[in-house]
């Protein structure tokens, strides 16, 4: 699709919404423009290339990925690919990537980032807490992104879910798991899952990155 001139002048002076999304999950969606730079938006979240962008571009260097690349990493809550467009245009990465995401709508908006390489790319459209079920092999990063609107997913609380991802994970391999800390609700709750994945990992550490964002970082 072909983005009027005079949108991306406008877009330096304030948020110009390009393209509004119909979805069945994110309500608001739409494809927006900030200072030339496409976004992916909701009603109240950014899901990928903006702030979101900069959580994982902080993570990556927080973990030093480029000491160790990871040949297959596995994303729950793939978005637009923010995950994949970083790794590999600043850091020249091309493992074989496996995106999961629930919403149809999010994958056909793919087709506004044309600059992204997918050829070593596999896109499953469905619900991550189902999928990750059914995979049979392992995985040297797992991220973890799964959010309601501005909420990290209830489920990745659960004791299933964080079995699942441990036993997806190769040996010395690692999981970043995404969430947000705003609320006093949210600081607790994310104090409480600390502490339950100290159970199952010998290593768990946490960046805090932006101002509302903590990226986990989980080794066995």
């Amino acid at each position: 699709m072909k983005i009027p001139w005079y949108k991306y002048l406008l877009s330096y002076f304030y948020l110009v919404t390009i393209k509004k999304i119909p979805s069945d999950f994110n309500p608001g969606l739409c494809i927006q423009m900030e200072a030339g730079r496409l976004l992916l938006n909701t009603t109240n979240a950014n899901y990928s290339y903006g702030s979101c962008h900069k959580v994982f571009e902080d993570a990556f260097e927080l973990i030093e990925i480029e000491n160790n690349p990871p040949e297959k990493i596995l994303l729950l809550g793939l978005g637009t690919c923010s995950v994949i467009n970083i790794l590999q245009r600043q850091y020249g990465l091309n493992p074989k990537f496996t995106g999961v995401e629930i919403d149809p709508a999010i994958i056909d908006s793919l087709k506004f980032w044309d600059n992204i390489d997918l050829k070593k790319t596999e896109i499953i459209i469905g619900d991550a807490f189902d999928i990750i079920k059914k995979f049979k092999h392992g995985f040297d990063l797992i991220i973890v992104d799964l959010f309601i609107d501005l909420d990290v997913h209830p489920q990745i609380h659960t004791k299933e879910f964080i079995e699942q991802i441990k036993s997806l994970l190769e040996p010395k391999g690692k999981i970043l798991i995404n969430y947000v800390v705003n609320t006093k609700l949210q600081k607790q709750q994310f104090a409480e899952f600390q502490l339950l994945l100290m159970n199952y990992f010998k290593e768990v550490k946490g960046y805090e990155v932006m101002n509302m964002n903590r990226v986990l970082e989980l080794k066995t």
